[in-house]
């Protein structure tokens, strides 16, 4: 008997490219199966349901089975909650019956088989289920005003239009809000899709609570919410009533299934008529102001204003410009290197990206990142400057390393464990020479299974660094969940720490807690003598900023101590090798 297992390899903006069929034989071994069963590369375009179960969890699945679970990510589930015949089994690939509870407490008549799997020096489960019924998406997931008792999308523009037509309503106003929960993807796959369902419901029903007959709600899709709230014309401060008011509705703590969960929100809205009489415009003025409150992370409302649209226009020209600088090689790098305080000498070089605008000429990183961030540019630029700087530093003394910054939103869309293989097997650089700088966003979601392509990565060599620490409110309590390798005490408390003493007081502590922790601990932006001076009294290792270089092409920083040094050689390092892209 075998089990046939379509293995997709993602392919960045391409999508997903089948690229091999591979049997596994009821009698394969376990390390067979673990060398041909590439985890990171689920088949999500099987028909079949595919999973790795480790201590009767699930830790990894596949499209088609996380839909008719009723869930869009992995929560690590129990078996005995969602295929309880599954324990009753030997894991000898046979087919066995049995019925797939769902989480919106359906079951569903499937055959499954098992078959024993190597991964990370652990035995695990391989678990192929087969649906013996046709399963969609349409029916896993209920349609958004399901789970909150609200108006359709599309009844709710019905409703809005006509008000706005009505003749029998002199001068109608109102303000239109559009809502987005914060970290909502976060809390479903903390709790799972059936609490995270409960949960809007309760956000429907306390905004029913909350709102007059005459108000319009709806649940827009996903976790998006649109409200349009009307009042007199000759008041119009009383949209800022009504914002307050639905400030505080998203900002709470709801009581769900025995859990008590804390959501907030990002709100932007619209006035009529006073920002626009036409309904279209309206709605798509009150997402621009929605995406404003994203971008700033803003506790409170964010009311259109006309800058928002040339601040959209101008990013929709820098995207195109983006594509085109992609294509043309108008990126470039420069290196700022890093010292170590008991030597003098560079130890490391930071990558730091760079545009040529063929007509802007040279644009900083903080206007264009956040552009592509969000049209997704980010993954082949970075990817990019992952194999660059990797190319680069391998022709350096085989005693300096390279620290590359990677995005948040690179690393949740982007394989970044087979990212880093690949850049290493080209360039041949060592893994223990490459240093991949994090900051504490990249935990905002999917935490656990970040935290899991961390430590694959750092198991090859591959150092971890958290940067800009001391200005996130969790940063701790990441330091406790994963042991990062060094920790990078934000510029702020370095500029400040000559003349505040309570910025002193922090790196002092984040000195003693990285010694304490066995990490290592740099000072970023230096750029005085007293400062420099002032760390060289603490356990801080290295320092870096304008005191010591500034960024420069490579070969311009041929002059540092120690950047032409050949005879501080570390160990000889193994290099990736082509069993590791398999």
């Amino acid at each position: 008997m075998e089990m046939i297992v379509r293995i997709s390899q993602r392919t960045g903006q391409e999508g997903e490219r089948p690229c091999a069929d591979i049997c596994l034989s009821k009698t394969a071994s376990r390390e067979n199966i673990a060398t041909l069963f590439p985890i990171h590369h689920l088949a999500d375009a099987s028909s079949e349901g595919l999973a790795i179960l480790y201590q009767d969890r699930i830790i990894e699945a596949n499209r088609p089975l996380l839909s008719c679970l009723g869930t869009d990510l992995q929560n690590s589930l129990l078996l005995e909650n969602l295929l309880p015949a599954a324990l009753k089994v030997a894991p000898d690939n046979q087919y066995h019956s049995g019925q797939l509870m769902t989480l919106q407490d359906g079951a569903v008549p499937v055959q499954f088989r098992l078959a024993p799997l190597r991964r990370n020096d652990k035995d695990c489960l391989a678990l192929a289920v087969t649906f013996l019924t046709p399963i969609s998406a349409a029916t896993a997931f209920p349609p958004p005003e399901s789970a909150t008792d609200l108006c359709s999308k599309q009844e709710f523009e019905k409703q809005l239009e006509g008000f706005f037509t009505n003749n029998t309503v002199p001068q109608p106003a109102g303000i239109l809000l559009h809502v987005n929960i914060n970290r909502f993807r976060t809390i479903n796959e903390r709790y799972g899709t059936r609490i995270a369902n409960d949960l809007l419901s309760a956000i429907g029903q306390r905004l029913q609570t909350f709102l007059t007959e005459d108000c319009i709600v709806s649940r827009f899709g996903g976790d998006e919410f649109g409200i349009f709230c009307p009042f007199p014309y000759e008041h119009p401060a009383q949209a800022t009533r009504w914002a307050q008011i639905m400030r505080d509705v998203f900002h709470t703590t709801l009581p769900v299934d025995g859990h008590r969960i804390h959501i907030t929100a990002s709100i932007g809205c619209c006035l009529l008529p006073f920002d626009t009489y036409r309904f279209e415009t309206a709605c798509h003025y009150a997402e621009l102001a929605l995406s404003e409150a994203r971008r700033l992370q803003s506790p409170d409302w964010i009311s259109f204003n006309p800058v928002m649209q040339a601040d959209v226009q101008h990013r929709c020209e820098m995207e195109h410009d983006l594509h085109r600088a992609l294509e043309s090689n108008e990126f470039f790098l420069e290196f700022q290197p890093l010292i170590c305080l008991k030597t003098n000498r560079v130890e490391c070089v930071e990558a730091l990206l760079r545009w040529q605008h063929p007509v802007r000429g040279v644009i900083a990183p903080n206007e264009f990142i956040p552009v592509a961030e969000d049209c997704n540019l980010i993954v082949p630029i970075g990817r990019w400057v992952l194999l660059e700087a990797c190319a680069q530093a391998s022709r350096l003394p085989p005693h300096i390393r390279i620290a590359v910054n990677i995005s948040a939103v690179q690393f949740a869309h982007d394989d970044m464990y087979a990212a880093v293989i690949q850049t290493l097997f080209q360039t041949g650089l060592a893994a223990e020479r490459l240093e991949l700088e994090l900051t504490e966003s990249i935990f905002l979601d999917a935490v656990q299974r970040n935290l899991e392509t961390m430590g694959k990565i750092r198991a090859l060599g591959v150092k971890i660094v958290m940067d800009d620490f001391g200005i996130g409110f969790s940063s701790l309590n990441y330091l406790r969940s994963f042991p990062f390798d060094r920790i990078k005490i934000d510029r702020s408390f370095i500029r400040d720490m000559l003349n505040d003493p309570q910025a002193q007081s922090i790196v002092s502590a984040i000195m003693t807690l990285g010694h304490a922790m066995s990490m290592e601990v740099i000072a970023e932006g230096v750029e005085t003598a007293a400062q420099l001076d002032m760390l060289r009294h603490t356990s801080c290792t290295t320092a870096q900023g304008f005191l010591m270089g500034r960024p420069a092409p490579l070969a311009d920083l041929s002059a540092c101590p120690g950047m032409t040094d050949t005879t501080a050689l570390p160990r000889q390092s193994a290099r990736i090798s082509r069993d590791h892209l398999s």
